[in-house]
């Protein structure tokens, strides 16, 4: 269902929201924790349109769950239905079920959207790291350039696969600060590499 939905919606998307990819081609469909800073509801949606060409596993909160067409459409599609705070253990389970059976999960590791529309990114949850060193999956970092506006062009950039090998083998308990530290570093780097290409590619525009 995904896949044709994909498709019929992927020109509109493309066309409402026009992105231009950078570095596209380090993207791979391995098995893997898709992270991505989050401004608005539309980041699913393009970034559905311009990666996720196979399924689409993405965190939902349950809030959006309520209705039961919402609710069969979203599980249709791959939602992951998530509480706020409170995760239950099957949802855990179902991620890293996924994660084994080689599918990619989209996570915004800021845990909410940001409202203001800054750069400047929010503290990150565990979850994201957690799942991918459980599973022993690289994290795929991705980021916007800036909040999403219709008909006007904004970049996403695809960064280089996250290992986490280094942290195998130690206690969950005791590293988890040092994951999420560590995400947050790289998707900050990532950041700074994003703005260099656009001011690149946008040069001599203005």
């Amino acid at each position: 269902m995904y896949r044709f939905l994909r498709f019929l919606a992927k020109p509109f998307i493309s066309l409402i929201y026009p992105t231009t990819v950078i570095n596209k081609e380090k993207y791979s469909d391995q098995s893997a924790i898709v992270c991505c800073n989050h401004y608005a509801s539309s980041d699913v949606l393009v970034v559905a349109a311009k990666l996720l060409d196979k399924e689409l596993n993405v965190l939902a909160k349950a809030e959006l769950f309520k209705g039961r067409f919402s609710s069969w459409f979203l599980k249709k599609i791959g939602a992951i239905k998530v509480n706020r705070g409170t995760p239950e253990v099957s949802v855990h389970k179902d991620i890293l079920k996924r994660l084994k059976n080689g599918s990619q999960i989209l996570i915004f590791p800021e845990g909410t959207r940001n409202m203001e529309g800054t750069h400047e990114m929010a503290e990150f949850k565990a979850g994201a790291a957690v799942y991918a060193l459980k599973a022993k999956v690289p994290i795929i970092p991705l980021m916007f350039h800036h909040q999403s506006k219709k008909f006007q062009r904004n970049y996403l950039i695809v960064g280089d696969p996250i290992d986490l090998s280094a942290f195998y083998g130690k206690n969950m308990h005791d590293v988890k600060d040092d994951l999420s530290e560590y995400l947050r570093q790289k998707m900050e780097e990532l950041h700074l590499e994003l703005d260099r290409k656009v001011l690149e590619l946008t040069k001599g525009k203005k």
